[in-house]
C-alpha cells in the first residue's frame, strides 16, 4: 500500500469533507477533481479513477480522524464568538431597551437614528432579542492536548 503525505488547508478540508458529505458520489466529482490536484502536487499521479476510491481513505482519515479532534477546539471557539458578540452589543442593548409598566413588564427598543427601513429595523430587533439573555453555553476551554497536532 503506497502512502502519500499531502499539503492541505484546514478551509479546503473542512469544504472538501462538507461536500463529501453532502453529495453522493456522482455529485462530488469537483471534490474527486480536487483531490487527485492534491495528489499530484504531492509528487502522486493518479488517475481520475484511483482518485475516486481515495476519496474514502481521504473522508476517513480528515472527517473521522483530523475534524473529529479539531471539533472541541472550534466549538470552544465558536462559542467565544457567541460571548463576543454578546459582550460588545451590551452598551446597545442596555442604550436601545425601553421598560415600560404593566403586568407582565413590557419592553421596546429606541432605534438609531439612522436604522430607517422597517427591515433593517426588524434585523436590529431580532439581534437585541437575541442578546438579551446570555448564552447558553457557558465559556469553556478546551485542553491543550486537544490543540497541539495538525
Amino acid at each position: 500500500m503506497n502512502t502519500t503525505t499531502i499539503q492541505i488547508t484546514r478551509l479546503s478540508f473542512l469544504k472538501m469533507c462538507g461536500n463529501i458529505s453532502k453529495h453522493n458520489i456522482l455529485r462530488s466529482m469537483g471534490v474527486v477533481e480536487e483531490l487527485q490536484q492534491m495528489l499530484t502536487a504531492s509528487g502522486s499521479t493518479v488517475e481520475l479513477e484511483d482518485a475516486m476510491l481515495a476519496l474514502d481513505n481521504f473522508y476517513e482519515r480528515f472527517h473521522a480522524d483530523i475534524l473529529n479532534y479539531h471539533s472541541s477546539t472550534l466549538a470552544e471557539f465558536l462559542n467565544n464568538i457567541r460571548w463576543g458578540i454578546y459582550e460588545y452589543l451590551q452598551p446597545e442593548l442596555r442604550r436601545s431597551m425601553v421598560w415600560e409598566d404593566g403586568v407582565p413588564p413590557k419592553y421596546r427598543y429606541i432605534y438609531p437614528k439612522k436604522v430607517v427601513n422597517n427591515f433593517a429595523k426588524q434585523c436590529y430587533l431580532e439581534l437585541m432579542n437575541e442578546i438579551s439573555t446570555p448564552p447558553y453555553v457557558r465559556r469553556f476551554k478546551v485542553t491543550k492536548y486537544l490543540k497541539l497536532r495538525y
